[in-house]
């Protein structure tokens, strides 16, 4: 009951407590009968959005390609819930969603070509990606770089090398030979012997001689600074020597090549013999060669794998497959070898063998080579090819494609570090094409 003096005196004031305490209790049982009801201002839990993922594995090849073009191509791993992705890229450090945009790309697209009059050869570019959907957009991905470099030929290069401090040197058909003082900015120069016009096909580089040494047909030519040659003689060998590629074991050179070619030199490259594979490799084509602490291994057509304690007695090993095997590097703890149609394979002993699945389609793999050289960090392992094949970790199933911007065949891959140990690979190629690629 209202008590009389609010009904006598204040009847408006009584119906305005009256109202209010009844609105009070009503909130009251509303919020305590269902607290997980949101409010107008917190979607419910199935509405809540979900951007993709920031793009992984985003990879700057830099060069140019086998039409001339200057470019950069910036290539990541997709997620199936992008619908889209913009890439945006500045020539300095700190790319943020304000600076300029490559291009949006659909779905699909796993890669961009960044060309033009905004790329030129010598100049660092620096680019990072964000991919979008319905639910909003990512994070932008790790920021990667690249310098783009011109090539000064349309030759063939076959082979490219580092000296682990200040030079690469390129090798190619007609006697080209390219140096450059590292793989990112400083352009390449035409260093090429007067008196050496032949196909020239390997490339290594040894510390105890501190020198090149290049092999090709009918070919040993060496250099101790990556700018003036010499040429050896190789006219006390019987025949006509097609040499493919050459490697040091510590003490030597040994060079491989056609028809059943296995040299091996003094310590300073300038004396050759050959040794003897037996007659069932005879007419074999020899591409490649390799070695452990322990053993060396040949590769060639037809599946062909030797081995050899001290390069003087060889054995053949079964491979179980007939694909012409096209290069072979030691990563520490494994061979790896590559080949057509596809191959890749692996031994630890270079007597067992393991057949990987690359994850491409209609590959011939060129050459194979391997990030370690004792720095701190996993063997990265990387393999080119034909069509401008790229692939990163090449042993492991699949491995990582990684898009480089040319259709040209690859036929040489080295590794460069950089000044704080991170790894660019540099590739060449049919029609000159060089290009380089930073590994995140």
């Amino acid at each position: 009951m209202v008590p009389a003096m609010f009904k006598n005196r204040h009847p408006f004031r009584a119906r305005l407590f009256l109202v209010t305490g009844i609105l009070l209790v009503i909130a009251s049982c509303n919020s305590s009968s269902d607290p997980a009801t949101p409010t107008q201002n917190e979607p419910p839990p199935g509405n809540q959005t979900n951007p993709p993922d920031a793009p992984a594995f985003v990879v700057v090849v830099a060069g140019d390609d086998d039409s001339g073009d200057i470019q950069n191509t910036i290539s990541w791993t997709r997620d199936p819930d992008a619908t889209g992705y913009t890439v945006y890229w500045d020539n300095a450090p700190g790319v943020t969603t304000n600076s300029s945009i490559v291009v949006p790309t659909a779905s699909g697209t796993t890669y961009v070509v960044h060309s033009g009059v905004d790329v030129l050869a010598g100049n660092s570019y620096f680019y990072r990606v964000q991919a979008e959907s319905a639910d909003g957009a990512s994070a932008l991905s790790d920021e990667a770089a690249g310098t783009p470099q011109s090539s000064i030929t349309n030759n063939a290069l076959n082979d490219v090398a580092w000296n682990g401090t200040d030079r690469l040197v390129a090798v190619g058909d007609s006697g080209v030979i390219l140096a450059s003082p590292n793989a990112t900015a400083d352009a390449w120069i035409d260093v090429a012997a007067a008196d050496v016009a032949q196909q020239l096909t390997g490339v290594t580089w040894e510390g105890v001689n501190s020198q090149f040494l290049i092999v090709g047909a009918g070919s040993v030519v060496l250099s101790g600074d990556g700018s003036t040659w010499t040429q050896q003689d190789l006219g006390n060998l019987p025949g006509a020597v097609n040499l493919q590629d050459v490697k040091w074991l510590g003490d030597r050179y040994i060079a491989v090549g056609n028809n059943g070619a296995i040299l091996t030199s003094n310590i300073d490259g300038s004396i050759w013999a050959a040794q003897d594979a037996g007659e069932i490799v005879a007419n074999t084509a020899f591409n490649a060669v390799a070695a452990s602490d322990n053993i060396i291994v040949v590769v060639g057509s037809n599946g062909t794998i030797l081995t050899s304690n001290d390069a003087v007695a060889w054995s053949e090993q079964p491979t179980r497959t007939n694909n012409d095997l096209n290069d072979i590097t030691w990563d520490g703890s494994q061979f790896v070898v590559v080949g057509s149609n596809d191959t890749i394979l692996t031994s630890p002993d270079g007597v067992v063998w393991t057949s990987h699945l690359p994850g491409t389609a209609d590959i011939n793999f060129v050459a194979v080579t391997q990030w370690d050289a004792g720095l701190p960090a996993t063997p990265v392992v990387a393999a080119v090819g034909s069509s401008g094949t790229f692939v990163i970790y090449p042993n492991a199933d699949p491995g990582a494609l990684v898009h480089t911007g040319t259709n040209a065949q690859l036929d040489g891959l080295a590794w460069v570090a950089d000044g704080i140990g991170n790894p660019y690979f540099v590739m060449v190629g049919h029609d000159g094409t060089v290009l380089s690629a930073q590994v995140p």
